[in-house]
C-alpha cells in the first residue's frame, strides 16, 4: 500500500493570487491546506510525476500511443530524462537534456549556435507539450528552461500517428510540472565557470482548505558568459498554472510560460583551411562583434479540461497558444583560409526579425472496454494547429565582404553600422489537422496487439508581405498513415515486441519540371526488440533493432537549381541500426542511465550520391552513460556521480573537387560530488569535460570556399557549484 499525493497542475502568479482571494486562501494558511492522503492499492500510477516517483526511470509514458503504459508495454525505443537526473546533472535547457539522451545527437545549425537534434539519422522536427503536438520554433531556438518541466520523453523512430507529417527521427514530449496537492517549496542557487550564475524557485500549494483548487509557480534566472570571448547569455523564465476540480469528475487547468533570452552568441563559429584542415585557433576565438545580439521572447498559454465519465472512460480537451518573437542583428566571418596565403575569410553582416504565432488544439476520448472476456483500451481523437511565421531579412551597410585575418581578428574594430536596410518580408502559414485512433487489444494473457491510424490534411502558403503576392502554395489531403505493434510477455519481467509505422513527410519546398510541388516522401519504420522491467519496474532495460526506408525523396534533375526547380521523386534512403538502453536503480541509492546506438544510413537510389551515407554528421556509434551512487553507512550524506559521452568520427564534405573535413571519435567525461547537509539542504559540485578534451561539437557546411563557417568547439573543462533547498 502506497501513500501518494494526488498530482494536479500549477498557476501563474496573478491567476493564483486571484483564485486565492476568491477562495479565502493565503500564504499564511498554505501549510494547513494539504489534501488528505489517498491510499493507492498495488502499483503506483503510470502517470505519476518523476519528482514524486524519483529515480532515473518513470512509472509510465504516453508518448507514441497516448495510452498510459510502462516502458515494457511500449513497442518503441523510448528514453526518459527524469527530474532527479535533471538535477543530478545540472541540466537547465532542452539542448543540455538532448545531449544526455540515448540515441540522440546534437548538432548546431548553419549559424553554429542553434541546436538541432538527430535520431536514427533524421532531424526531430516536432515537439509535444503534455502530448499536444506543435511545430519546432521557440522550442528549438530559445531552448525552454527546464524549471518548467517534470521530465522529458523521447521516442525514437516515426511518430506520425499523433503528429501527422514529419521526419521519422522521433518526437520530444516535454511534460510540464503540475501541483502536488500539498504545500511544497524548492529553490537552487548555482555559480560556475565563465561567470555562470543561476537561481530558481518552485512553489506548489493548495488554494483552498479542501484542496480542490491548486497552484504551482516556478521561475529561473540564468546569466552566464562563455569560454568564447565576448559571448554571453541572459535568460529569464516564469511558469505557472492553476488547476481546479469542478466536481468529482471534471478537472480544468489554465497556465502560462514565459521566457526571455538576450544573447550574444559566438556567431558562425570558425572556418577551416580550403583543403579541409583545422586552423587550430584557440577555443576562445570570437569572429563576430560586441554589438551582435540575438534576442528571443516566448509566451505560451495553455489549458486543458479532463472529464471522467466513469473509472474507465475520460474526455480530454487541450489547447496551447505560442507566440515567439526574435530580433537578430549580427556580423560574422565566412570563407575558407588558403593555406599558403592565409587569405579568404571576409566579414559579413545582416539582421532578421521573426514573429511566429501558433495555436494547437487536441480532443481525445480514451478508455477501456470488455470483449471476448478480456479488457482492451481505445483512444479516439483529433488535433489541429495553425502556425503563422513572419520573417524579415536585412543588410548592414559596410558589412558586404571586407577581407579579414582570422589569426589576428579584433572584434572591437568593427563599429555598429546603426540602422538596418530591410530587404525582405514574408509569411509562411502552415496548417495541419487530422483524426486519429489507436487501440490496445489483449489477444491473450501474454499477447497484446496495438493498432492505429491517422488521416491528415496539410497545407502551407508562402506570401511576400511587401507585395501581397502568394509565392507558393502546397496541399496534401486525407493522407492515411497506419501503425501497428505487437508485444508478447515472456514473463512478468521480460517482453518482446515488433512495430510498424508509416512515414508521411511533405517536401513543398521542392518543385518538379512543371513548377509543381513534389508529392510527399513515403516509407516505413520497422522495429523489433526485447524489454525488461527489473525490481518492480525500478530498472528498465531495452534492446531494439530498426530499419527506416524512405521513398519519393526529391533528387535534382536540372544542372542548376533556380527557385527550387527542378527535382524528381526517384530518391530512396535507408537508415538502420541497434539501440541498447538501461535506466533506473541498480541497487538502493545507485541510479544509472546508459545507452548505446549503432546507426548507418545510405542513399539507396540517388544519381549523385548512390551508396554514400546520407547523414555524415550523425555518428555511427553513440554512447551516453551517467551514474550516481549514494555512499552507504556513515558516509550516506555523500553521493558521487560520473558520466561519459562518446561518439565515433563524423565528417563534412563539399566543393569541387570534393574536400572533406573530419572530426575523429572522442569521449568527454563528467563528474559530480554531492553532500546532503540535512533533510532540507544539499550541495553539489559538477565538473564537465573533466579531462579538458579539445574537440569540435560541429563541423561546417562542407563548402570549403567563400561560404565556409560553422565549425564549433566543444566546451573546455568547466565547474559548477549548486546549493538546493526543498521544503
Amino acid at each position: 500500500m502506497l501513500n501518494h499525493r494526488v498530482p494536479g497542475a500549477a498557476a501563474l502568479a496573478p491567476v493564483a493570487l486571484a483564485v486565492a482571494a476568491l477562495t479565502g486562501a493565503g500564504p499564511a494558511r498554505a501549510a494547513e491546506q494539504t489534501l488528505s492522503t489517498v491510499q493507492v492499492q498495488g502499483q503506483q500510477p503510470k502517470d505519476m510525476p518523476t519528482e514524486v516517483s524519483e529515480g532515473y526511470t518513470p512509472r509510465g509514458v504516453t508518448v507514441g500511443t497516448k495510452l498510459p503504459a510502462t516502458l515494457k508495454e511500449t513497442p518503441h525505443a523510448v528514453s526518459v530524462i527524469t527530474r532527479q537526473q535533471i538535477e543530478d546533472q545540472n541540466l537547465s535547457t532542452l539542448d543540455e537534456i538532448m545531449a544526455q539522451t540515448p540515441g540522440v545527437s546534437v548538432d548546431l545549425s548553419g549559424t553554429g549556435v542553434i541546436p538541432a537534434f538527430y535520431s536514427r539519422g533524421y532531424p526531430v522536427e516536432y515537439f509535444q507539450y503534455d502530448g499536444l503536438p506543435v511545430q519546432t520554433g521557440g522550442a528549438s531556438w530559445s531552448q525552454p528552461d527546464m524549471v518548467m518541466f517534470d521530465h522529458v520523453e523521447v521516442l525514437r523512430g516515426a511518430a506520425g500517428l499523433f503528429n501527422g507529417a514529419g521526419q521519422p527521427g522521433g518526437v520530444i514530449n516535454l511534460v510540464r510540472k503540475r501541483p502536488l496537492g500539498e504545500w511544497r517549496f524548492s529553490g537552487a542557487l548555482g555559480l560556475g565557470s565563465w561567470n555562470t550564475r543561476r537561481a530558481e524557485v518552485d512553489f506548489s500549494t493548495p488554494l483552498n482548505a479542501s484542496g480542490t483548487v491548486r497552484a504551482r509557480m516556478a521561475a529561473a534566472l540564468d546569466k552566464r558568459d562563455s569560454h568564447v570571448d565576448y559571448a554571453n547569455s541572459d535568460r529569464r523564465s516564469l511558469y505557472g498554472i492553476v488547476e481546479a476540480d469542478l466536481g468529482a469528475a471534471t478537472t480544468v487547468a489554465l497556465g502560462a510560460g514565459y521566457q526571455k533570452r538576450d544573447w550574444l552568441p559566438p556567431m558562425m563559429g570558425v572556418p577551416r583551411y580550403a583543403d579541409g584542415g583545422d586552423l587550430k585557433l584557440p577555443r576562445s576565438t570570437f569572429l563576430s562583434t560586441p554589438w551582435t545580439h540575438w534576442d528571443f521572447e516566448t509566451t505560451q498559454v495553455f489549458a486543458d479540461l479532463t472529464h471522467r465519465f466513469d473509472d474507465d472512460w475520460q474526455l480530454k480537451l487541450a489547447a496551447v497558444s505560442d507566440h515567439e518573437t526574435s530580433d537578430l542583428k549580427y556580423a560574422y566571418v565566412s570563407g575558407a583560409v588558403n593555406r599558403a596565403t592565409l587569405a579568404g575569410p571576409r566579414i559579413l553582416g545582416g539582421a532578421n526579425a521573426y514573429d511566429n504565432r501558433q495555436l494547437a488544439l487536441d480532443a481525445m476520448l480514451s478508455g477501456a472496454f470488455q470483449a471476448f472476456g478480456r479488457r482492451h483500451e481505445l483512444v479516439l481523437g483529433a488535433n489541429w494547429y495553425d502556425r503563422k511565421a513572419d520573417s524579415q531579412g536585412g543588410a548592414l551597410p559596410g558589412f558586404g565582404g571586407t577581407a579579414v585575418d582570422v589569426f589576428h581578428f579584433d572584434p572591437a574594430a568593427y563599429a555598429d553600422p546603426g540602422a538596418v536596410n530591410w530587404t525582405s518580408d514574408s509569411r509562411a502559414d502552415t496548417r495541419q489537422h487530422g483524426i486519429y485512433g489507436a487501440t490496445r487489444l489483449k489477444l491473450a494473457d501474454p499477447l497484446t496487439l496495438l493498432l492505429g491510424g491517422r488521416w491528415s490534411w496539410w497545407d502551407v502558403e508562402n506570401t511576400n508581405m511587401r507585395t501581397g503576392a502568394l509565392t507558393s502554395a502546397y496541399k496534401q489531403s486525407g493522407k492515411f498513415t497506419p501503425y501497428g505493434g505487437l508485444v508478447y510477455d515472456l514473463d512478468s519481467t521480460w517482453s518482446v515486441y515488433g512495430s510498424y509505422a508509416e512515414i508521411f513527410r511533405v517536401q513543398s519546398n521542392l518543385k518538379d519540371e512543371g513548377g509543381n510541388g513534389l508529392p510527399p516522401v513515403i516509407g516505413a519504420n520497422y522495429e523489433a526488440g526485447i524489454k525488461g522491467a527489473l525490481y518492480g519496474g525500478r530498472l528498465n532495460l531495452g534492446l531494439s533493432v530498426f530499419r527506416i526506408v524512405e521513398r519519393n525523396r526529391g533528387v535534382q534533375v536540372s544542372p542548376t537549381v533556380i527557385d527550387n526547380c527542378c527535382y524528381a521523386t526517384n530518391g530512396k534512403v535507408q537508415s538502420q541500426g541497434i539501440d541498447v538502453e538501461a535506466a533506473g536503480q541498480l541497487l538502493p541509492g545507485w541510479q544509472l542511465m546508459a545507452g548505446y546506438t549503432w546507426n548507418t544510413s545510405k542513399y539507396k537510389e540517388d544519381p549523385k550520391n548512390q551508396g554514400q551515407p546520407f547523414r555524415t554528421i550523425a555518428p555511427k556509434h553513440l554512447l551516453r552513460l551517467w551514474t550516481n551512487y549514494r555512499l552507504p553507512g556513515s558516509l550516506s550524506a555523500w553521493d558521487v556521480g560520473a558520466g561519459i559521452n562518446a561518439q565515433s568520427s563524423i565528417y563534412s564534405e563539399g566543393g569541387s573537387p570534393a574536400v572533406r573535413a573530419t572530426q575523429g571519435g572522442y569521449a568527454v567525461a563528467s563528474l559530480r560530488v554531492g553532500y546532503r547537509i540535512d533533510s532540507h539542504w544539499s550541495a553539489a559540485l559538477n565538473v564537465g569535460n573533466l579531462f579538458d578534451r579539445t574537440y569540435y561539437t560541429r563541423l561546417g557546411s562542407g563548402n570549403f570556399g567563400p561560404a565556409n563557417f560553422g565549425n564549433v568547439y566543444g566546451e573546455p573543462r568547466n565547474v559548477q557549484v549548486t546549493l538546493r533547498g526543498k521544503f
